[in-house]
Parts: C-alpha cells; sequence; structure tokens
C-alpha cells in the first residue's frame, strides 16, 4: 500500500492528535475533585447518538510538507458501521466503511481496495482501539484503557491521567460542564503517540454538546508528525441514513 493511501486512511479515522491544540478556555483554576467524581462526570457527558452524519473540511499537514485539502463526509450507526468518504475538488478519492468484524477501502484514483477482517486492518495500520474505541473517537467521547485514573487541575481544566503496561494516558476536562476537551494516549513501547483535541462547543436542542472543530495530530517512528485539521458542519443525528458501499468489479484487490 502506498504511503499516500495509508495516510489518507489516517485522515478517515480523523480525531487523532499527539501535539498542539487549542487551551482550555481561561478564568480562576477549579477546585480539585476526586479520580471517581470526574470520571463519573466524564461518562455521564458522553455524547449519544444512535445516528450521527456530518460533512467535514480537512487540512492535513505532514513531516514531509504535504499538505492536502479535503472534503469529508461522515455516517456513523452505534455499534454497528462506520462509513466515510473523501473528496478532492469535488471527485471522491476514498471510501471507508469500518463494521465491528470488517474493514473495506475504496481508492478511487488507483482503482484498488482493501478488505480485511478488522482484526487484521487493527495490525496493518496499527489502530490503538477496537471498533468500539474508534467509534468513541468520532463521536468525541473519551477512550477508556484503564480505570486506575489520578486527578489533577491543569491550568484552567481537570486532568485525569492512568498508565498501562504499555499506554499512558491523559483527559481533560472543561471545570464547569465537566465535558472532554483533549485525549492524550502515548504508546511507549512502540514510540507512538496520539491525542483527541476538541473546541467549538455547541449545545444542541436534546442538550448534550459537540465538537464542531478537532485538530489532530499522530506520532510514530514510521510517519513522523501527522496534522489534521477538522471543521465539522450539517451535523445530524439520530436520523438514519443510507449506506451504499459498492467495489466495482475492475478494481485491483490489494489486501495482504
Amino acid at each position: 500500500m502506498t504511503r499516500t493511501f495509508f495516510l489518507l486512511f489516517v485522515c478517515g479515522l480523523l480525531f487523532f492528535s499527539c501535539k498542539s491544540s487549542r487551551s482550555v478556555s481561561g478564568g480562576p483554576a477549579p477546585r480539585p475533585k476526586s479520580p471517581r467524581f470526574l470520571t463519573k462526570k466524564l461518562i455521564q457527558n458522553q455524547f449519544k447518538a444512535t445516528w450521527l452524519s456530518a460533512k467535514a473540511k480537512v487540512v492535513y499537514r505532514d513531516d514531509y510538507g504535504g499538505v492536502q485539502k479535503f472534503t469529508a463526509n461522515l455516517r456513523l450507526r452505534k455499534d454497528s458501521v462506520i462509513w466515510m468518504n473523501f473528496k478532492k475538488m469535488s471527485v471522491e478519492a476514498v471510501r471507508l466503511q469500518i463494521t465491528p468484524d470488517s474493514f473495506f477501502l475504496i481508492n478511487r484514483i488507483d482503482h484498488e481496495y482493501l478488505s480485511e477482517s478488522f482484526v487484521k486492518a487493527q495490525k496493518i495500520f496499527g489502530l490503538p482501539a477496537a471498533f468500539s474505541g474508534l467509534q468513541a473517537m468520532l463521536l468525541g467521547n473519551p477512550v477508556f484503557f484503564t480505570k486506575d485514573l489520578a486527578a489533577s487541575v491543569e491550568g484552567h481544566a481537570y486532568k485525569l491521567e492512568g498508565k498501562t503496561d504499555r499506554l499512558v494516558v491523559r483527559y481533560w476536562l472543561e471545570p464547569r460542564k465537566y465535558y472532554l476537551k483533549r485525549m492524550f494516549v502515548e504508546d511507549f513501547r512502540n514510540k507512538r503517540a496520539m491525542e483527541l483535541a476538541l473546541d467549538d462547543f455547541e449545545a444542541l436542542p436534546d442538550g448534550q454538546n459537540f465538537s464542531y472543530f478537532r485538530l489532530l495530530n499522530f506520532n510514530s517512528p514510521e510517519y513522523g508528525d501527522v496534522s489534521v485539521k477538522i471543521e465539522l458542519s450539517k451535523l445530524e443525528f439520530n436520523v438514519p441514513k443510507r449506506i451504499r458501499f459498492e467495489i466495482p468489479e475492475h478494481y485491483k484487490n490489494i489486501s495482504k
């Protein structure tokens, strides 16, 4: 698989990052809270939807001087399917469909497609989470790798931090409503790092808060630093959508 094809997939996953992010809003430092209290609030404030669809403007940058701009469409049915396509100058370049047990990707530019089990795709791309974890990140929700978390105050935000035998995880919470502002995951064994940074929150009619701006970076020895900025629009939730994924017969199968 070409480097470009892989990086288009990384853009498709959206919402990963590991470097700079917009700062948490100012104001006086919040009073300390217990890990149990903050974890409970973080779970309570997760964005909940059976269906989600949105459009996105995506700006991609890498260590090699590459800068690409895409538009994207996202459709998600909870616990069932994640579907995305990416367009360059109004022409579809990549279409992606992920289910809990399968992974499909169409490369329109090179007339190729990939069809793998989700488990194998995890190994090929080094995906950090199961389907449920990718789903959570697309919804702007935390992915929990450990229940053993320590709480502290950092600047104008609450921070939860934990560690497993191979990961360091950190979560930053907005100090008044306790929703997720930023999540950092470092795989210190494989020298990879990711962070999910969220901003431009808006209250929806049902009272939930949703992030329309996301700043992403991903760092690894294989690909260096990859940065993705996403601006979401035309959000619809709990509205069923048609999901189409048809592979043209003349496309080449590059599955391993």
